[in-house]
């Protein structure tokens, strides 16, 4: 397990337990979050993007291997009511330092975050997984990647976008079977 303090452990549990209360929750199932700190380890991430905050279940795995590769995260939400929530989350875990909560509608935060980025993890709407692609694919670095969440939950939706990621020759696609079905897409080129 990657190293994390107390406090960021007991909100980890604490939005665990959460989850299932809350019918808006929409959050990764812990074993996803684990990998995604994994992935951020293995990518030795200094920026990671996020599209689709909820109330911070993911942003806190990704700060847990932020701690270890020096990186921050920047993760977007439109709903106010879940920025406010993350923030408190965030703050209370003791690693608000490495994380920018974004408000507002992604297509107009992404073309704002500075730098280059190791990560992308799109878990939003469904619809505008391709538009959000497009964005962070010319900022994204060789050897990054694209994690795009629910594919296989939400097959009807991101079908053809699965296929169409598929198709790209600088790019490897595979779908990992976890949750909601995640597709790992790493730039080759």
């Amino acid at each position: 397990m990657v190293p994390m303090t107390v406090a960021l452990a007991a909100q980890i549990d604490e939005l665990e337990k959460l989850a299932k209360t809350r019918t808006d929750a929409m959050q990764v199932p812990r074993a996803e979050a684990e990998l995604l700190a994994s992935l951020a380890l293995v990518h030795n991430a200094k920026l990671i993007v996020e599209i689709g905050t909820s109330y911070g279940f993911s942003g806190l795995w990704w700060a847990a291997a932020l701690a270890v590769t020096g990186g921050h995260l920047h993760t977007i939400d439109v709903s106010e009511k879940k920025y406010r929530s993350s923030k408190a989350t965030f703050a209370a875990a003791g690693v608000a330092d490495r994380i920018t909560n974004h408000i507002g509608f992604a297509n107009e935060i992404l073309p704002t975050i500075p730098g280059v980025i190791d990560l992308v993890f799109i878990d939003a709407d469904k619809p505008s997984a391709q538009a959000y692609f497009d964005l962070v694919w010319p900022k994204l670095r060789i050897g990054g990647s694209v994690l795009t969440d629910n594919v296989i939950s939400h097959h009807n939706e991101l079908a053809q976008y699965v296929r169409d990621l598929r198709a790209r020759e600088d790019a490897h696609s595979v779908t990992v079977p976890l949750g909601g079905g995640l597709e790992w897409t790493t730039k080759l080129r």
